[in-house]
């Protein structure tokens, strides 16, 4: 084996083939493809050569700090292979259903709206002057039925606070 290639040794055996290169692979620094040594986490100053003055500008009003650098590669806890990632999805979490709490007429939620516009008959509601993130549990319940019943749900003009395209979760 010379310093740029490498023989992988498969067995016929139940292990399926997929299974077995994964497994040489993760056992062999030479093939890994997930070097993690040399690679450089967090901020990427040569990123910020790149990066449109216009998305700056929206990153940096968004309050996005760029001083060191843009954007971020992540922490080397995200997984690389689909077992790692399947280990994550094996934890337990609390699950709490939220509509079935909610007031029918949604007084807490349309009450504090500057607009309610139902986009079609069925399907689509577009919810004006209202924060996502500033929510109380109660008008969490009532978006979680609205949802439920009007499939998609708008909500302009939203204050990330530093989290500009990024998803934001809400936490119940």
């Amino acid at each position: 084996m010379s310093s740029g290639t490498a023989t992988l040794q498969l067995q016929t055996t139940e292990i399926p083939l997929d299974r077995q290169v994964e497994q040489i692979i993760k056992s062999n620094r030479q093939l890994a493809s997930n070097k993690r040594e040399q690679v450089v986490y967090g901020p990427d100053p040569e990123g910020l050569k790149i990066l449109p003055p216009n998305t700056r500008k929206r990153l940096e009003e968004g309050g996005v700090d760029l001083s060191k650098g843009y954007p971020e590669r992540p922490s080397q806890d995200v997984p690389i292979f689909l077992d790692e990632g399947y280990a994550i999805r094996d934890d337990d979490y609390p699950y709490v259903e939220r509509g079935k709490n909610a007031d029918l007429e949604k007084k807490a939620l349309f009450g504090a709206a500057k607009e309610v516009i139902h986009l079609t008959k069925h399907i689509g509601t577009e919810i004006v002057g209202l924060q996502l993130a500033e929510l109380t549990d109660q008008q969490k319940d009532e978006l979680a039925l609205l949802v439920a019943e009007r499939a998609v749900v708008f909500f302009r003009e939203q204050n990330h606070h530093g989290l500009v395209g990024v998803q934001i979760e809400i936490k119940w």
